[in-house]
């Protein structure tokens, strides 16, 4: 490819149908989408089905599918158990407002599975599922501010988008990171409540958490930074944590909305540090919406309605038949061994990424634990959200060069080059991916030594 602009005609001219789709759409959605984080310029491509580790889209092109609707689909698309579980809830109803007997079903699985949850509560999404640790913090403790991460994703709402993006020259010195918002939209008042700290970093951590600590009410983290570079927590740091929040009167809340995958007691379990709350979503549900949140019996009996004072939780469709027998159907086919082996296909990926950049003279790596990875374009040391922010910044369009080339050639993943493994690939699905990714560095590497030659060696 000689240039970013026939890139970008290559791209509009092999998905015309989307392309058309999208200019209808912006007739009634705002920037033809409803969605942020799946929208890449100059327009997503727009998906007419799915099934296993396969997408197709409305002008008939296929793909691999690495990013599985950002990992909530661990078994791929229309995993035969799910679809047979919701046709037969869909029959009998959709949503009652009333319990169910598939809430007992998936909550003791979560129960049995998860180290030191007691008792669960189901909410319709992460960002509710996050929401109310914090809330039940507050609530617990009688205090106000959270700690929080730098580059930390926790969902949808004021207090999780604080701190989300330290961009330099705005969010402070790395020892003392300043409270900023993601948007316009982010009440003021929610800065103050938020107290930043560097992820992998336990003595700033530490010195944070004692300076502050008869005002916190919870220490919130990714056992795996996930937005900002799927970086995976170094143990040291989060037992830091975890000794800090017992020092001050804390609570420990783990956000595993995407890392629950990384075990069958998830992050915590496989890294040997424990919190107080946790929150979960993405696989829990079967490929549908879904939050749950659980931990300590004393902690988590706060939510129960039959108590005077407690914290109020109403949610309309928490707890909906369809998500519980679907996230039923889809939990009871994760296994130990069927996380070994996506997780040896992660490590593969991982692995193949890496040489495959080497190989082309490209900076670029690729990050993540287990079943989950990132690429990135610099091979710089990553621990934090300021390394990684740093890279894309350093990469300036050449992110979104790949990220085009590589839809091009029918590897589907997130523009930010998130990826995740279903149960549904094979060996020979990541050695489609890394050969698509080799051929599409391959054609870049004339555009990047005439635009970008700092990113070759």
């Amino acid at each position: 490819m000689r240039t970013a602009t026939e890139l970008l005609a290559d791209y509009e001219a092999w998905t015309p149908g989307s392309k058309r789709w999208m200019a209808s759409a912006r007739e009634c959605l705002p920037g033809g989408d409803t969605r942020a984080s799946a929208h890449f310029a100059p327009y997503p491509v727009v998906m007419e089905r799915g099934e296993g580790c396969r997408l197709v889209d409305v002008d008939g092109h296929e793909y691999l599918d690495l990013m599985n609707n950002f990992t909530s689909l661990i078994h791929g698309h229309a995993h035969a158990p799910v679809v047979k579980a919701v046709g037969e809830q869909v029959a009998r109803g959709s949503a009652y407002a009333a319990p169910v007997e598939s809430q007992v079903g998936l909550a003791r699985l979560l129960r049995d599975r998860v180290p030191g949850v007691d008792l669960v509560r189901f909410a319709s999404s992460g960002s509710e599922a996050t929401l109310m640790t914090l809330r039940a913090a507050r609530a617990f403790t009688g205090r106000q501010k959270i700690v929080k991460v730098e580059g930390g994703y926790h969902g949808s709402y004021d207090h999780a988008e604080v701190s989300m993006i330290p961009l330099p020259g705005e969010a402070g010195p790395p020892d003392r990171p300043r409270p900023i918002p993601l948007d316009a939209s982010i009440a003021k008042s929610a800065l103050g409540d938020i107290i930043p700290i560097p992820y992998n970093d336990p003595e700033v951590a530490r010195a944070r958490i004692a300076e502050h600590g008869d005002e916190i009410a919870a220490i919130i983290v990714e056992p795996i930074l996930g937005a900002l570079g799927m970086l995976p927590g170094e143990i040291d740091f989060l037992r830091a944590l975890r000794e800090a929040a017992d020092a001050v009167g804390a609570l420990l809340v783990f956000d595993e909305v995407i890392a629950l995958r990384l075990g069958m007691g998830g992050a915590q379990d496989r890294m040997g540090v424990g919190p107080d709350l946790i929150a979960m979503g993405k696989i829990i549900g079967g490929g549908l919406p879904i939050g749950a949140f659980g931990g300590r019996r004393d902690l988590m009996e706060c939510f129960d309605p039959s108590r005077q004072g407690g914290v109020w939780h109403a949610s309309t469709f928490s707890g909906n038949p369809l998500s519980m027998v679907a996230g039923l159907a889809a939990m009871r086919d994760v296994t130990p061994e069927s996380l070994a082996r996506i997780d040896d296909l992660g490590e593969r990926l991982r692995v193949g990424v890496t040489e495959a950049f080497q190989r082309a003279g490209v900076h670029g790596q690729a990050t993540g634990l287990g079943s989950l990875a990132q690429i990135h374009l610099t091979d710089a040391p990553l621990r934090n959200a300021r390394d990684s922010l740093a890279g894309i910044m350093r990469a300036g369009p050449a992110g979104q060069w790949l990220h085009l080339s590589l839809l091009r050639r029918g590897i589907y993943l997130s523009p930010r080059g998130m990826c995740c493994i279903s149960t549904a690939m094979g060996p020979g699905e990541i050695d489609a991916a890394l050969a698509a990714l080799e051929d599409a560095l391959g054609a870049l590497r004339p555009l990047l030594e005439r635009e970008l030659p700092a990113l070759l060696h």
